[in-house]
C-alpha cells in the first residue's frame, strides 16, 4: 500500500513538471517567432524604395523612338543593279561594264556579276577577258548551270579562231627545227570544241538547280524586298533566260556537224520543246537523204514545217523521201 501510494504520488509530480516545461517551451517559441517576423518586416520596408519626386518620376519618362527611314535612292544598291541590267539589256555594254565593276553583291550572288560581265565580254569579242572572269565566277559555284552556258559559248568563239592540228597518219615530209615556246600553246580547233560540249551538257543537267526569283541585293527593307532584281532578271538581261533549249540547240549543231545525226536530231527536239524555233531540221533532212535514211529524212522534213515559212518545200521533200523509202522496201 506504501509503495502504490508513493509511485502515485511521484508520477503526479512527474506529470506537472512536464506540463510546466510545456508552457514555458512554448511561450519561449512563441516569442522567438514573433520577433523574426517582426524583424522581417522591417527589414522588407527599409529594402523597398520609395515613390520618386515628381521632377525626377518626369526625367524618368520614355523618350519618343525616332523614326528611322530608308536610305536615300542614290545609295541603294538595288538601283545600281537594275542601271546595270538596263545597260546590259540595251547592248550598251561598255557602260554596263563599268556599272558592274562599280557594284559589289553580296558573296552568295557575286557570281551572277561575273555571269554579267562575261556576257558582255563575249558580245564584244573580249575573249581574253570573258576568260578571266568566267573561269572565276567557275571558282565561286562550279554547279552554276549559266556559268557553264557562257563557259561552252566561250569555248565555241575560241574554237572559230583555232587551227586544227594535222594528226592524220600518212605520208608527210618532216623537217626537225629548233623552237623555244614563250607561252603556252593553244588547244585546236577539236578540243575546244569538245571542251564545249562538255559545259553545255553540264549547262543542261544542273540547269533545275537555278532559283529564278533569288534576289542579287539585301531584302533587309520590305520595299527592298519587292523591288529588289532577282536572277531571272539578270538572265533577261544577259539573254540567257532559257538558256537550257539555247544550249540544246547549239549542241545540236555541233553533232550535225559531226555528222552525229540521232544526236543532233534529239537536241533539236529538247530545243523545240522549250520554245525554240528549230532552223537545224531541213539541214538534218539532207543528211539523212544523203546517206540514203530515207524514212529519218521524211520525219526531219515534217518537223522542219513547223518551224520554218517554206512549209511546202519542206512537205514535197518529205513525201519524196517516204517515195524513195517506199521503193526501197518493194
Amino acid at each position: 500500500m506504501f509503495v502504490r501510494q508513493h509511485v502515485h504520488r511521484n508520477t503526479e509530480w512527474e506529470l506537472l513538471k512536464w506540463a510546466i516545461l510545456i508552457v514555458l517551451a512554448s511561450v519561449i517559441a512563441l516569442g522567438v517567432l514573433t520577433s523574426v517576423a517582426g524583424a522581417a518586416d522591417v527589414s522588407k520596408l527599409v529594402r523597398e524604395p520609395g515613390p520618386l519626386p515628381n521632377e525626377v518620376e518626369d526625367l524618368a519618362s520614355p523618350m519618343d523612338v525616332p523614326s528611322v527611314g530608308e536610305p536615300l535612292p542614290s545609295a541603294d544598291l538595288a538601283l545600281q543593279v537594275w542601271r546595270a541590267l538596263e545597260l546590259q539589256h540595251g547592248a550598251k555594254y561598255d557602260d554596263a561594264v563599268a556599272a558592274w565593276q562599280s557594284i559589289d553583291l553580296p558573296c552568295e550572288t557575286t557570281v551572277w556579276k561575273q555571269v554579267a560581265l562575261g556576257q558582255a565580254y563575249l558580245a564584244t569579242t573580249e575573249i581574253e577577258s570573258a576568260s578571266e572572269v568566267l573561269l572565276d565566277a567557275k571558282d565561286l559555284d562550279p554547279e552554276n548551270p549559266v556559268v557553264h552556258y557562257f563557259l561552252g559559248l566561250l569555248r565555241l568563239e575560241q574554237a572559230c579562231v583555232a587551227e586544227q592540228w594535222q594528226d592524220a597518219v600518212g605520208p608527210t615530209v618532216t623537217a626537225f627545227v629548233a623552237h623555244r615556246p614563250t607561252e603556252i600553246a593553244p588547244n585546236s580547233k577539236s578540243m575546244y570544241e569538245l571542251t564545249a560540249v562538255m559545259e553545255l551538257e553540264e549547262a543542261i543537267k544542273l540547269a533545275p538547280d537555278v532559283w529564278m526569283d533569288q534576289p542579287l541585293v539585301p531584302t533587309d527593307w520590305p520595299t527592298r524586298a519587292a523591288l529588289a532584281p532577282t536572277v531571272g532578271d539578270l538572265l533577261l538581261a544577259v539573254g540567257a533566260k532559257n538558256f537550257e533549249a539555247k544550249a540544246h540547240n547549239v549542241l545540236s549543231y555541233i553533232y550535225l556537224e559531226q555528222d552525229s545525226l540521232e544526236m543532233a536530231e534529239g537536241h533539236m527536239d529538247s530545243a523545240a520543246a522549250g520554245g525554240l524555233s528549230v532552223v537545224g531540221y531541213a539541214e538534218l533532212g539532207e543528211r539523212y537523204a544523203t546517206a540514203g535514211r530515207h524514212t529519218d529524212a521524211a520525219r526531219a522534213y515534217v518537223k522542219a514545217m513547223n518551224h520554218t515559212s517554206h512549209k511546202l518545200d519542206s512537205a514535197r521533200k518529205a513525201w519524196d523521201n517516204l517515195r524513195d523509202a517506199w521503193l526501197e522496201v518493194w
